[in-house]
């Protein structure tokens, strides 16, 4: 669940209401704490949604469900009628939001991360493939910089752009998933490792296949383990 900031004492005691300005998450730029939303009326609940647009569909679910339950408690504090007004039209959009969430089931939207090793582990079959042949840092090396921890993804900036790298995976990653599904095409080889369709998917930390996958990488492992063992005792 993504981290929010209390509310001051200032802010807990202004007006009675329990609320200033409708300002739900902090204002400091850390990796675990969203900023720039906020629910005191309608356009910075629209701005709060936009904010959080193509950003990985859970982590959006889970911010924009925390602000729409914190604008609800705040709203039932609040005695201005201007602002309960502000605030009823917030909470709608954000029900709005969640209600399209819900009955498009788009949980199914999301793209969870493999872990690191497992990616790592098909690096090199992913070059011999011709997968991993462009320009730039790979999201493999970005991954890496983050130690595996997506929260960094969320404000690691893409060189040259405004973009972070969760919305960049998630750009690149969703016409390949389309791609696979439209034409059917098989997610292994008949040696049963990752086809080239499939590597493109796993080389931005992503399978729908993961259980099976992070299998494979750890049985190559062992594998590789075994070999350089072997190598030694020769």
């Amino acid at each position: 669940m993504p981290k929010v900031k209390s509310e001051s004492t200032a802010e807990r005691r202004s007006e009675g209401s329990g609320w200033q300005g409708g300002q739900l998450f902090g204002s400091e730029n850390t990796e675990t704490t969203f900023t720039g939303g906020g629910f005191k009326d309608k356009e910075k609940a629209k701005e709060t949604l936009k904010l959080l647009d193509g950003r990985d569909i859970n982590y959006q679910y889970q911010v924009i469900n925390s602000m729409f339950n914190r604008a609800k408690v705040i709203l039932k504090r609040t005695k201005d009628a201007e602002k309960v007004k502000n605030l009823q039209e917030a909470v709608s959009t954000f029900e709005d939001w969640l209600d399209d969430y819900k009955t498009h089931s788009r949980s199914k939207e999301n793209f969870g991360y493999l872990p690191l090793d497992t990616v790592h582990a098909f690096e090199r079959l992913a070059k011999e493939q011709g997968v991993l042949n462009g320009k730039g840092p790979t999201f493999l090396q970005v991954y890496e910089e983050a130690d595996g921890d997506l929260k960094k993804l969320r404000v690691k900036k893409v060189d040259g752009a405004d973009t972070t790298w969760d919305i960049h995976r998630n750009r690149n990653l969703k016409p390949l998933v389309e791609k696979l599904n439209k034409d059917n095409e098989p997610l292994y080889t008949s040696k049963g490792q990752p086809s080239k369709q499939h590597l493109a998917l796993i080389v931005w930390g992503y399978s729908p296949e993961a259980g099976k996958v992070k299998k494979l990488a750890a049985a190559g492992a062992k594998e590789a383990k075994k070999s350089s063992s072997e190598d030694e005792s020769s």
